[in-house]
């Protein structure tokens, strides 16, 4: 029951919390209205008298009552703000500016809603329906009855003269006469406030939607195709204006674009279950609108998620008509209905915290916000809830805590964790929320459905007092883990699951190992976090045979169910010996573990003996490249026990056997890896050291190794390097080998050189600058040789890429690249000695520029082997190329030629890498016609990047044809290749698209090209490569046939084919291939070319043999033509791609992929030409011309070179050829038709100069035949340019009389009017040719400004010597100039007169102001300073000629000098006051340790000069040893203690790391400690640390201390204690904790600039300061120290100078005679306010005297050494001191913690007189010189 009355409490608070103020409000509630009283016209003096004030003197709003009226409104706002005005009914002052002040037609106007109202104020009432909430009263001030306001007696003009709104972009822009218009909105806006203005605001402006008005305030709820109405000065409405005859009317249409949306989870439960699904959904700003509610903001509410959570809950039925049925949503956004049930029990959290807007309530806690004004953001998590105990509210906000996976079977504990969701108010976020939650007792557990929002109990899951509840994981769990509400035991729960719990999924796999000389059992344990579990899963599980034969025999653990995840196995032999043990991963996937051994690992060496003569490293790599742990054990076999391993099927285990002791220096270590799944042992001889020497030029890079296994070069690290002279000599240290050893040398200027051999022991080698051809210029590294010295020398590559050439990385991910030269330089067949070239990267993007797409970074020692790193998020293109290298041993036809060539440019390596965004889904379809290749998957299809080459003929280009997906496009960027190849970019040219979707892709020419194919945004590319060959038709006798043979059926036909290269070269271990031509001929008959033998597989590309094809044409051909087409059909060895899966750091794998089809390539179409052939292709060449055109010339004339080509027999059976030459004879008439055409074109456009060209076109059409003439297309084209010619010859005339004007004077008249005779006498057609018509309007303007511009002139010279009564001419002068153009204006000649005028009529005017504003000084006392100033201010403003006339300067000069006294008067109270002071403290003898009376007097003292009495240490020193703790600290909660000593001590020189012992800096050194005392404590740590440049300690940096300092600044600029308002004194004390750091970091620069802002606003105007609402000297004190630690003057500086009064001088009115301060003004003499007005002063001396500040104290030298007491045999005790401490007179008061260095003393007298009177006086003799020189 007790619980129950507590929730009711609890929830009748957050009742109260949560009602909007709408709510509570009284039924009577009228609302208010807007007043604004200002003054922006009168802001310069007028008639000598300026205004009392300008600007805003009031914005407010005022409460409406039935009483209300206009003028009760504004006498209350000015009322309110304690202003004066004078007036009942009509009002002629305010706040003393008045009527007629700023002319005679000045005083007070108003506008209700920006009208001039027509009657008077108190007109408009509440009671009448004329004064309602919103309306905007506005009182100005105007100097021209409205003229300067926007009204107009005299107008009728009632346009809208503005037009604007509040959100969106209006088309076109607002113009008074434009009245339709468009208003562009984001998606987020539901509502506009417009604000129309009045071209004359004496009539009304009111805008409304569908007849509905709405004030200027107000905002307009819109949708897309809402129409705003703006009218102005309708004639039945209300206004001092003669009526218009119709209202201006402005249509504004609403153009919303779609709606924002983000993307929130919604979460929506009801008694203790979920309505729906908890569920992430895309939710619009506009969503609550569609259904009829109204939030409050722009963008996304809580209530647009809510109307989302009703349609999720009830889907259709949940529509804008029955949307009040399930939800209802009062005033203020109170719900009062919520999923279909009426309650006020509801609420809603974001985030897991309760929603508010950060604001204190007065209720406790934090203002809570209403669905209605609670913004939301991707992201978010919003719940939606009503509560269970719907009587008390006092469901819990719940927390779970639970392991993120779990698998079925496993025991789980979790922790929940509640706050009354009630009582959410009191905390400002989720954070807080959570951590002020507390253990649950009594709270159910259940699981969540993802899918249905479905909850399910566990069964027995209940909390415990803990919070904790444990159960078995059941095979039907399901999603989220959650507490729900515990009916039988009143504990209530609102749901807030977990994160989706993941299933670790239930495994059941086979674990085996091979038996007999393998495992023969195992054990199996969980590995988690590196730690080994203590239960053998396996215990107990027997094994099953696998199997049979001795040897077979396989042991099993058969289903055998684990959870994912690590585990730690150990393999045992059948004699129960461990073998070792390793850690494995189980998967989802995984079907089987397999465990092999290695039986037994030991050195073959006769008599070495383990870890004496050597040691063994065992290391297990997985398949993916991740190191296993694992560790060795023993085994016994026949007898021997050594050590033995166990790995898993398909890892490579690597074993190290390394030489020690003595066997050290004569043997290498070795290591063996074991990839077998039988049984394995590692048995090896650990090898001889062989040291050999390499002498090679210097700078070379010297190589050497063993190369044994396939594409593992082991390269070993030289024992030395030295260089003398040009050479340099390299030893090594190699491994006694079976294979062999290779040496390479690579020289920057020459050729890299390979050697390779078995080298023995002492071996030597000499390799000099003609080994690397240093200086041959006929083989260097770029030397490209095409069979020309080795036909077994092919500069091709492969890449270990794959057939699309196309790759995509995931950023951050690395990929090895392998380079294999092709043909491979070895020795021979043998393929034991393989050369690599040095391979070059390049990385390019889509256009061909540097990329950085990837990078990539070739092998320290085989650059063949690279890595290629994806760094973001792009596509770029790879490029790979090599150089020309030696191979020593390498296969040649030429037994002087070593070389191999640099990489042929057109074969450079190509790929695509993308990173991120992967296309490779999309079906490009493209394929190669493998002909009558078997094909047993579609894959052996797919084009091959660099093993189907499309060979082409000519110079065209290979085409090649594919169809992709429908909604492909497709692009190609096609290599340029000369000297290397390059990409410039991706295009469509030459890429054609059939009806069919077919894309053809021409232009291929020799070299590597990429194709594009896109769709949806995504990109695959496809690497292609097309060679350029020839063949010539051979006879039986070899000799070359002619181009145009033909041949007989039944002809036998050889063609040699030239610059065909084999698509899959040799490559050692992968590739033995031979080749043959293969073509289909017309017939179906297949040919092929004699492969070659079994050496074919060596030469096929440079050997012309291995390139010839005979072809039989049938004997019962009948055709004119045999046509084949073609391919290479391989046959061989090994048929996967193998070379795409070898690698340099594993070598050689057993080839896996799927079989390459036997056919590969494109080769050229053959058509061999039978008898008849070219009679016929002739006829045909000639019925092809069809119609003749200028376009048909080509195909003439081709097919009058086929008729020439054929012999007189063969002309005379070409039966068409009366049409060639008909064709000829009309393309004749063409030709001479297009010459003419062609001549008239040329005319251009048509000027006098074309007469010529007009002539020549005449004259060659008139030359034409009839027949010809009717060709002529453009012959209209010449009778115009004929007609436009007479025209402009017409013309001429009159351009020349215009031109003859010159240049214009009143004299040119009657040129000017002749003229315009002469062109007005002209046709149209002909006046449009003069083209000087612009000239003549020009001249024409001219003359008419040179008349007017006379009359002013004449004006100006009337008016003549100037005098104030001359005022009315120039006025007339000056509106008559600015009555003309500016073109008029330029030509007035007497205009300087007139400016002359002015300026003497403005030298006499100004001058009276001024002399009036000097009289009103009056006596001069220290409140003169405004009227001094402003005489002063006007009399500067005057120039020099105006001050002239200034009468009683001399007035101002003495009330100047007056004033000057005065100050140096009250300066010398000051320095008094320092004095007395000063002397006063001094007096109270020894100070004691505290707040008062202790360190604050000492750094007063010692910064201002004084002697601190030396007593004051031995009382620190017994102080110290009695208050200071293990940690150093003085007090167990204030850091301020250790701070305000070690300030003291260090500006009197003392050690504060050795007081008694004791390092005061040591209680410093923690964050959280330093923090107790809120924003106190960090201020006086950083102070104090900063004094001396203290150093920091533990976790406290200068950098947290200055972020915590910053973090707490106020919005507005200060810093407090608490509350929301800045505090005077902390917002001083926090800028002089920063001021070290002003100049060095500009986020604390800001933060004090902004300090410094809310410091001066805080400012009295009589200079003073206040804290906690009291008026005091100390904070004067504090921003006196403030303000010098920045180096600013408090005396001077404009911002802390109000009303002529500084901060010092409300200091010093705080001063009691005989020394010393007050609290308060009215109080006696103060401890504290003494001690901080005094180190002020002391702050202010060291600032005058340009000392560093009262907390520098780096000028005071630090005793060290250690400092001990006076008295050490008297340690005494001192009561504590309170940092904290309040000042009794003041509870708002602190002690500030804070210090100081040399300062003059206080006895110094004159100084602060002297800083004081100086400027004064030295303005005062400025003055008087200035006059002098004036009257001189």
């Amino acid at each position: 029951m007790k619980k129950k009355i507590l929730s009711l409490l609890l929830a009748l608070v957050m009742a109260l919390s949560l009602v909007p103020t709408s709510v509570l409000a009284a039924p009577s509630d009228l609302g208010k209205a807007h007043v604004i009283v200002e003054n922006t016209t009168f802001t310069k003096p007028v008639d000598g008298k300026a205004p009392a004030w300008t600007g805003t003197l009031v914005d407010t709003w005022v409460k409406l009552t039935e009483e209300s009226t206009m003028m009760s409104c504004v006498f209350e706002a000015l009322d309110a703000e304690g202003y004066t005005h004078t007036g009942t009914t009509y009002i002629s002052e305010i706040n003393g500016l008045s009527e007629i002040d700023g002319g005679n037609q000045s005083g007070w106007m108003g506008t209700l809603n920006d009208w001039f109202t027509n009657e008077g104020f108190a007109a408009f009432t509440v009671a009448a329906g004329t004064l309602e909430a919103g309306d905007e009263i506005r009182i100005m001030y105007t100097c021209s009855l409205s003229d300067d306001l926007g009204g107009s007696f005299g107008s009728s003009d009632n346009t809208v003269k503005a037009l604007t709104f509040s959100a969106g972009e209006l088309s076109p822009a607002f113009h008074k006469d434009t009245h339709s218009y468009t208003l562009k909105l984001a998606a987020d806006v539901s509502s506009v406030v417009v604000t129309p203005t009045a071209s004359n605001k004496n009539f009304q402006v009111r805008t409304s939607v569908d007849g509905t008005e709405y004030k200027r305030t107000a905002k307009i709820p819109v949708a897309d195709g809402t129409v705003i109405t703006v009218k102005c000065g309708d004639p039945s409405w209300p206004s001092m204006n003669e009526k218009p005859e119709k209202a201006e009317e402005y249509t504004i249409t609403v153009e919303q674009a779609a709606p924002a949306a983000v993307k929130v989870t919604v979460r929506s439960q009801m008694a203790g279950g979920y309505l729906h699904a908890p569920q992430e959904v895309e939710v619009s700003a506009l969503e609550a609108e569609k259904y009829g509610f109204t939030d409050a903001l722009e963008g996304v509410t809580a209530l647009d998620a809510l109307v989302k959570a009703h349609e999720l809950a009830f889907g259709d039925a949940f529509t804008k008509e029955t949307a009040g049925e399930y939800l209802a949503v009062g005033d203020g956004g109170w719900i009062t209905k919520l999923f279909g049930e009426k309650t006020n029990a509801c609420g809603f959290f974001v985030n897991q915290g309760y929603p508010n807007d950060g604001t204190p309530s007065s209720f406790g806690g934090y203002n809570g916000t209403m669905v209605t004004n609670t913004p939301l953001l991707s992201g978010d998590v919003v719940d939606f809830f009503t509560y269970s105990d719907v009587s008390y509210w006092s469901d819990y906000y719940t927390w779970v805590d639970a392991p993120a996976e779990m698998h079925v079977g496993q025991e789980v504990t979790a922790t929940v964790t509640g706050f009354y969701a009630s009582s959410a108010y009191l905390h400002k976020t989720p954070a807080e929320l959570k951590a002020a939650a507390k253990p649950l007792e009594g709270a159910k557990l259940a699981w969540v459905d993802p899918e249905t929002g479905a909850v399910t109990v566990i069964d027995g899951a209940v909390t415990d007092k803990n919070g904790q509840a444990t159960f078995t994981v059941a095979d039907s769990f399901t999603g989220y883990l959650t507490a729900v509400s515990n009916d039988d035991e009143e504990v209530y729960a609102l749901i807030n699951p977990t994160a989706k719990v993941k299933e670790i999924p239930m495994v059941t796999l086979d674990i085996k190992g091979l038996h007999s000389a393998q495992l023969a059992s195992l054990k199996l344990y969980t590995y988690t976090d590196g730690v080994k579990g203590s239960v053998n899963l396996l215990e107990g599980k027997a094994t099953v045979a696998d199997g049979t034969g001795p040897f077979n025999r396989k042991m099993k653990y058969a289903d055998v169910q684990l959870p994912a995840g690590n585990y730690w196995v150990q393999g045992y032999n059948e004699g129960g010996q461990y073998n070792g043990g390793i850690v494995v991963t189980v998967t989802a996937d995984t079907k089987e573990i397999t465990f092999q051994r290695v039986y037994e690992i030991y050195a073959t060496n006769s008599g070495w003996v383990q870890d004496t003569d050597y040691t063994i490293d065992y290391q297990v790599v997985s398949p993916d490249g991740m190191n296993r742990k694992a560790e060795t054990g023993t085994s016994t076999n026949w007898g021997n026990t050594r050590t033995s391993g166990i790995f898993v099927k398909g890892d490579n285990a690597k074993v190290t056997l390394t030489p020690v002791g003595d066997k050290a220096a004569d043997y290498n270590p070795i290591t063996v890896s074991v990839k077998t799944d039988s049984t394995a042992d590692v048995s090896t001889k650990i090898p001889a050291a062989v040291p050999v020497t390499v002498t090679a030029p210097a700078g070379s890079t010297v190589s050497m190794g063993e190369f044994g296994n396939y594409y593992v070069y082991d390269f070993a690290t030289p024992l030395s390097t030295k260089t003398e002279g040009d050479t340099m000599t390299v030893t090594f240290r190699l491994s006694e080998t079976s294979v062999n050893h290779f040496l390479r040398v690579q020289h920057p200027d020459g050729v890299t050189y390979w050697t390779f051999g078995k080298y023995k022991a002492g071996a030597t080698f000499n390799v000099t600058k003609d080994d690397l051809h240093i200086g041959d210029e006929s083989f260097t590294k770029d030397t490209v040789n095409r069979f020309n010295k080795n036909v077994y020398d092919l500069g091709n590559i492969y890449l270990n890429i794959n057939e699309k050439g196309y790759l995509n990385l995931e950023q951050g991910q690395t990929r090895e690249l392998d380079v294999f030269r092709s043909w491979q330089a070895i020795e021979g067949f043998m393929n034991a000695q393989i050369a690599l070239p040095d391979v070059h990267y390049t990385v390019v993007d889509l256009n061909g520029q540097p990329s950085d797409v990837v990078t990539i970074t070739p092998d320290e020692n085989n650059s063949s082997l690279a890595y290629m790193k994806a760094n973001k998020a792009g596509t770029a293109i790879v490029l790979v190329t090599y150089d020309a290298m030696t191979h020593m041993q390498g296969q040649t036809s030429n037994k002087e030629n070593h070389g191999f060539s640099a990489i042929w440019p057109e074969c450079t390596g190509v790929f695509v890498v993308s990173v991120g965004a992967d296309g490779s889904s999309i079906a490009t379809n493209m394929t190669m016609d493998r002909m009558d290749a078997p094909i047993s998957s579609d894959a052996q299809k797919a084009l091959d990047a660099e093993h189907d080459i499309l060979f082409y003929l000519g110079d065209a280009g290979a085409s090649y044809s594919f169809k992709p997906e429908d909604g492909c496009t497709v692009t190609v960027a096609r290599s340029t290749v000369d000297s290397k190849m390059t990409f410039s970019g991706f295009t469509s040219q030459g890429v054609s698209v059939a009806e069919d979707g077919t894309v053809t892709v021409t232009g291929l020419t020799t070299g590597r090209h990429i194709i594009c194919v896109e769709k949806d945004g995504l990109k695959t590319y496809q690497v292609v490569t097309a060679q350029g060959v020839t063949y010539d038709l051979v006879d039986a006798d070899g000799n070359v046939l002619p181009a145009g043979t033909e041949f007989k059926a039944g002809d036998k036909v050889t063609v040699q084919f030239h610059g065909l290269i084999s698509p899959k070269e040799k490559i050692s271990g992968a590739y033995n291939f031979n080749f043959t031509l293969y073509y289909k001929g017309a017939d179906g008959k297949y040919y092929k070319s004699n492969p070659g033998g079994w050496s074919g597989v060596y030469d096929f590309s440079g050997n012309p043999v291995r390139q010839k094809l005979e072809i039989t044409i049938p004997e019962d051909w009948d055709g004119l033509s045999f046509d084949l087409t073609g391919a290479i059909n391989v046959g061989g060895f090994a048929k996967v791609p193998t070379h795409r899966i070898l690698s340099y750091g594993d070598g050689i794998d057993n080839p896996y992929g799927t079989s390459a089809a036997a056919i590969v390539s494109q080769l050229p179409a053959l058509s061999l030409k039978l008898e008849g052939w070219h009679v016929n292709d002739v006829i045909e060449k000639i019925d092809a011309i069809g119609e003749v055109t200028l376009a048909s010339e080509e195909a003439i004339v081709a097919a009058r070179a086929a008729y020439e080509a054929l012999t007189e027999a063969q002309q005379a059976q070409v039966t068409n050829y009366d049409k060639l030459t008909a064709a000829e004879a009309r393309l004749t008439d063409l030709k001479a038709a297009k010459a003419v055409d062609d001549l008239i074109d040329a005319i251009g456009e048509v000027t006098l100069e074309s007469e010529e060209a007009i002539a020549a076109a005449r004259a060659a059409y008139e030359a034409l035949t009839e027949a010809q003439k009717a060709e002529v297309k453009s012959y209209d084209k010449l009778t115009a340019a004929e007609a436009r010619l007479a025209d402009l010859k017409a013309a001429k005339p009159v351009d020349d009389m215009i031109d003859a004007i010159g240049e214009v004077t009143l004299e040119s008249e009657d040129a000017i009017a002749a003229a315009r005779a002469a062109y007005e006498a002209l046709t149209e057609a002909q006046q449009a040719e003069v083209k000087s018509y612009d000239k003549l309007t020009a001249a024409e303007a001219r003359l008419a400004d040179l008349k007017a511009a006379k009359a002013v002139d004449d004006m100006i010279d009337a008016i003549g010597e100037v005098t104030l009564e001359s005022e009315g001419a120039i006025d007339a002068a000056r509106a008559a100039y600015e009555a003309l153009t500016e073109a008029q204006q330029a030509e007035v000649k007497s205009y300087d007169k007139l400016t002359a005028a002015e300026a003497r009529l403005a030298v006499l005017k100004p001058a009276k102001p001024v002399e009036k504003l000097i009289d009103a000084i009056g006596e001069v006392t220290l409140g003169s300073e405004s009227a001094i100033a402003a005489a002063r201010t006007a009399y500067d403003n005057l120039t020099e000629a105006q001050q002239a006339e200034v009468k009683n300067y001399d007035k101002l000069t003495a009330a100047e000098a007056a004033y000057a006294r005065l100050l140096a008067e009250q300066s010398e109270r000051l320095e008094k006051i320092y004095k007395t002071t000063g002397d006063y403290i001094a007096a109270l003898g020894t100070p004691g340790v505290g707040s008062t009376g202790g360190e604050w007097m000492v750094i007063g003292l010692a910064r201002s000069g004084r002697t601190v009495p030396a007593g004051y240490y031995d009382n620190v020193v017994e102080y110290v040893k009695a208050n200071a703790d293990a940690n150093e600290r003085l007090h167990r909660a204030k850091v301020t203690d250790n701070a305000r000593i070690i300030l003291a001590l260090t500006s009197i020189g003392k050690d504060v790391t050795n007081v008694g012992g004791h390092n005061l800096l040591k209680g410093l050194d923690n964050m959280a400690y330093v923090q107790k005392q809120g924003i106190n404590g960090p201020i006086f740590t950083l102070i104090a640390l900063d004094s001396h440049n203290y150093p920091t300690m533990g976790d406290v940096t200068r950098e947290k201390l200055i972020q915590v300092i910053l973090d707490a600044q106020l919005p507005g600029g200060g810093w407090n204690l608490s509350g929301e308002s800045a505090d005077t004194d902390m917002t001083a004390m926090a800028i002089q904790a920063l001021a070290p750091y002003y100049k060095t970091n500009e986020t604390v620069k800001a933060a004090v600039d902004k300090a410094l802002e809310a410091l001066s606003a805080l400012q009295r105007n009589d200079g003073g300061f206040g804290s906690w609402g009291t008026v005091n000297s100390e904070s004067c004190a504090q921003v006196i120290v403030a303000l010098t630690a920045l180096g600013i003057d408090p005396a001077t500086d404009s911002r802390f100078v109000k009303n002529g009064s500084t901060v010092l001088g409300a200091l010093a009115g705080f001063y009691v005679d005989g020394g010393g301060f007050k609290h308060t003004a009215d109080g006696e003499r103060n401890g504290m306010a003494t001690e901080q007005g005094y180190y002020a002063l002391a702050a202010y001396y060291r600032f005058v005297n340009g000392q560093t500040s009262l907390y520098d104290m780096s000028d005071v030298t630090i005793q060290t050494g250690g400092n001990t007491p006076a008295n050490p045999d008297d340690p005494g005790k001192t009561d504590p001191s309170d940092p904290g401490k309040t000042d009794p007179s003041d509870p708002g008061k602190t002690d500030p913690t804070n210090p100081g260095t040399d300062t003059p003393a206080t006895g110094d007298t004159g100084v602060l007189v002297w800083v004081i009177a100086l400027p004064v006086a030295l303005l005062a003799a400025a003055l008087v010189l200035k006059r002098k020189e004036r009257e001189a």
